[in-house]
């Protein structure tokens, strides 16, 4: 994938950047990934990120996030799951991914980069209360900003941000957390099926290879177990 400067346009509600991963038609396999403008200078939150250390938000965004599993669901033969794109399992598996580089040893103790991934998943927690209490009516924007900078972390630049992009796509932030801790509830079940067989490299390639699928549905074909899609359609 290229890797391309944020438009002007989409700073208001994405300032951290984002993948635009090839369409499902596409006969060019090249992604582009947006990144906010560097400026030594600035004090925000994604910028300092990228300029501390980049690879936990490549990790996000690039291999083995959003490009590698998007890419690998566009060439499926089975036209339904190349269409079907699930933000929770999406995003579960970026984030998940963030996260499981550092547990695997790729970041050296007390490196920035460890402490990156826990201050990026500290703002992830945080969009759980802003997605829910803003589109409930209970917050306004400006206790989302708030909320952003006390319980986050965020600069109030960022916050803002960080604030509009939930407010233009409700639910949308919230799944990043909750399909990471499917991901993670769904790993346990594996390693305790397979016992002495597991392989976490097998489960990661078992995990991606089905499409953009809710989790509960890639639990039943991992597992031979239909209980949470079950539970989910009752």
């Amino acid at each position: 994938f290229q890797i391309r400067q944020l438009p002007e346009a989409f700073k208001p509600t994405s300032p951290g950047g984002f993948m635009n991963p090839p369409g499902v038609y596409d006969k060019d396999p090249t992604g582009f990934f947006f990144i906010p403008t560097y400026n030594p200078e600035s004090k925000n939150f994604h910028i300092r990120a990228a300029i501390e250390d980049p690879r936990p938000i490549l990790g996000h965004e690039g291999i083995p996030g959003h490009f590698l599993q998007l890419s690998i669901a566009n060439h499926l033969s089975d036209e339904i799951r190349r269409q079907h794109e699930d933000s929770v399992f999406v995003e579960g598996w970026a984030l998940y991914g963030e996260e499981m580089l550092m547990r695997t040893g790729l970041y050296p103790n007390n490196s920035p980069a460890q402490g990156q991934i826990l201050r990026l998943s500290r703002y992830r927690a945080a969009r759980i209360g802003v997605d829910v209490n803003l589109h409930t009516g209970r917050w306004s924007f400006e206790q989302a900003v708030k909320y952003f900078m006390d319980a986050g972390g965020l600069d109030r630049e960022a916050a803002e941000g960080e604030a509009a992009g939930a407010a233009s796509s409700p639910t949308q932030k919230i799944s990043y957390i909750i399909g990471k801790w499917q991901i993670m509830n769904l790993l346990g079940r594996y390693k305790d099926r397979l016992g002495e067989n597991f392989r976490l490299g097998q489960f990661h390639d078992d995990l991606i290879k089905n499409g953009s699928l809710p989790v509960s549905v890639i639990e039943w074909i991992l597992l031979d177990d239909p209980a949470a899609v079950q539970q989910a359609t009752k």
